[in-house]
């Protein structure tokens, strides 16, 4: 399978180890001139909890121009940039779109929601996907991704009705090298849970700067994440949407109880952005939330506050919206 891979972020350096691994063709597509030097010298070495796995630069096609991926012919190409990012990455492929051997799948593996419909102002919606990645990944140097934690296996289907049994073959491969993925025939539902877990956890772990665990131990973190929860059923409700439990009391005890314990010591990727300078995530998570509540009728006023705060720790960084919500 051959498969290009958006992003040489810490995401991107995980799928693209994964797939070496178990032995795939990959071309990784980065942005800058420094990452494409690092990785073109000491290719991409992998740690952590999958093991150690050291791609050599002969390994895999690296490049920053997109106009390499014509000769490529990717049957897939993966989306592995950070939701801000989600723009450029969208018009570079559809910039060479039209000279692509076929119409890959093109799969977005970020947080938040909207991806999808992003991606398909300018690429054929059947042909776009996504992922719900619930593992942690960190980049240091350029070309080295350590796996902090993992807290379920991947998913991947279409919210488009498109044919998302063609992904078992990427999700087969990404389990051979070392990360359980598995196709997802309500992905809505996975998007929406996945949404849960990070609006409850990245913005307010971000602004306290403590690992996920010290949330649920604090009292007074604790209510506020509950409140986020709350709030995010109500929008479901009221627009309706669906995610896979009843109720947010169902969802907080499976939360509380399978979720949280096995990546309570992980930073948040927010944390990071947010020390480094970079723009966060925060308008795909509960600045999403906040927006469709506004057009359902539904209060978000934590959401919404969460995504304010985040905001104005770095306002230059949107200039769009400044500190509202």
């Amino acid at each position: 399978m051959k498969v290009a891979v958006f992003g040489g972020g810490a995401v991107g350096l995980g799928l693209a180890s994964c797939l070496l691994a178990a032995g795939e063709t990959v071309h990784l597509h980065v942005r800058r001139r420094a990452a494409l030097a690092a990785l073109r010298r000491h290719g991409i070495q992998r740690e952590g909890l999958f093991g150690p796995r050291l791609a050599r630069p002969e390994e895999f096609e690296v490049s920053t121009d997109p106009s390499a991926l014509p000769a490529f012919g990717p049957e897939v190409v993966l989306i592995c940039t950070k939701s801000p990012d989600l723009d450029a990455a969208a018009t570079a492929l559809a910039r060479v779109w039209g000279d692509l051997p076929g119409e890959p799948g093109v799969v977005a593996c970020m947080n938040g929601w909207g991806a999808a419909e992003r991606l398909a102002r300018d690429l054929p919606p059947a042909r776009i996907f996504n992922a719900t990645i619930t593992t942690g990944f960190r980049r240091h140097p350029l070309y080295r991704v350590h796996v902090t934690v993992h807290g379920a296996d991947v998913r991947m289907g279409s919210l488009f009705g498109g044919p998302a049994a063609e992904l078992a073959p990427l999700c087969d491969a990404l389990t051979k090298g070392g990360l359980p993925s598995a196709v997802s025939d309500d992905m809505e539902a996975e998007i929406w849970a996945k949404l849960l877990y990070n609006c409850a956890l990245n913005p307010l772990a971000a602004l306290l700067g403590v690992a996920y665990g010290s949330l649920g131990e604090n009292p007074a973190s604790r209510r506020v994440l509950e409140t986020v929860v709350g709030e995010i059923f109500a929008v479901l409700a009221a627009s309706g949407r669906r995610t896979k439990w009843p109720s947010a009391d169902a969802y907080l005890d499976f939360f509380f109880r399978e979720l949280l314990p096995p990546t309570r010591d992980h930073e948040s990727s927010m944390l990071q952005d947010l020390r480094a300078g970079r723009p966060t995530e925060i308008d795909a998570l509960n600045g999403a939330v906040a927006r469709l509540g506004q057009n359902a009728g539904v209060a978000t006023p934590v959401n919404a506050a969460l995504a304010t705060l985040v905001r104005s720790l770095h306002p230059s960084l949107y200039p769009d919206q400044g500190a509202s919500a």
